[in-house]
């Protein structure tokens, strides 16, 4: 009888991983235009920055590997700022940051 409620446990541990897994947000990352090479990105644990080494003024935004973005920033030439949460935040790691298009 033990036996059968823990393999029922697993089996219905196993259904809903899959299930969020599948039903998990597509990442948008492939539709954003990756921010210049003279953008550099610096993370930790605890926050995310970016310097702003070009000789324009850039709007960023971060592109964790979740696929999930957060607000822009923008970014005077030689500008260094926080632009979001590091590893250990909400959405993990960054990816890459992305151009905002709502200029």
């Amino acid at each position: 009888m033990i036996k059968r409620v823990i393999r029922a446990g697993v089996a219905l541990f196993a259904v809903t991983l899959s299930s969020s897994v599948l039903s998990a947000p597509a990442a948008q990352a492939t539709s954003l235009t990756p921010a210049p090479a003279c953008v550099a990105v610096y993370e930790s644990w605890r926050y995310l920055s970016a310097s702003n080494n070009c000789g324009d003024t850039v709007r960023v935004k971060a592109v964790y590997q979740d696929g999930a973005t957060g607000p822009c920033h923008t970014l005077a030439p030689g500008a260094v700022s926080t632009v979001g949460e590091g590893y250990l935040g909400q959405h993990g790691r960054v990816d890459h940051l992305a151009l905002c298009e709502d200029v």
